[in-house]
């Protein structure tokens, strides 16, 4: 019987890796066994009892390497509790539409495997680790630079979720 939880992730700068993280430490805290890899790294999924899968959104989307490991993995996703959580900059602004067009980002990979709980939290830009073409878009959309992640915010959705992925 597997007994371990995935937190897999994409990222491109890190920032989701950290989200990651957090989400890990808080679900070790509640006493479950957790692995926290990058998707590209996990080949097999059978040591899992549940998976919690996590992109940031880069121009309205979740990276394609996320949506790929699903599209991998999507027979056994379907039979043990799945969660998603996304990462971007958009929603520390808040507000309604902010948060469905977040949402939406998720609408392709949800409609491969349907998640238990979705997560959607602020990220962090810092524009001297970007590549040209990011750095040139962030110009663009006049992006304000920063760490706007709510690692309380992060916290909380991990305990939360906790329950819907290792029934008691």
């Amino acid at each position: 019987m597997a007994d371990r939880i995935l937190v897999a992730y994409a990222t491109r700068y890190g920032s989701t890796a950290e989200v990651a993280e957090a989400i890990g430490d808080e679900l070790r805290k509640a006493g479950v066994a957790v692995d926290v890899r990058p998707v590209n790294e996990v080949r097999d999924l059978s040591p899992y009892r549940a998976v919690v899968i996590g992109s940031p959104i880069y121009v309205g989307k979740w990276l394609p390497e996320s949506q790929v490991f699903i599209e991998r993995h999507q027979q056994h996703l379907r039979t043990i509790p799945v969660a998603y959580f996304a990462v971007g900059l958009t929603v520390a602004d808040g507000g309604a539409e902010i948060l469905r067009k977040a949402e939406a980002s998720m609408d392709q990979v949800r409609m491969l495997v349907n998640p238990v709980e979705i997560g959607i939290f602020p990220g962090r830009l810092e524009s001297g680790g970007l590549s040209f073409a990011d750095r040139t878009v962030i110009k663009l959309i006049r992006a304000k630079t920063g760490d706007f992640r709510n690692w309380e915010a992060v916290r909380a959705w991990a305990q939360a979720v906790r329950s819907k992925l290792v029934p008691a």
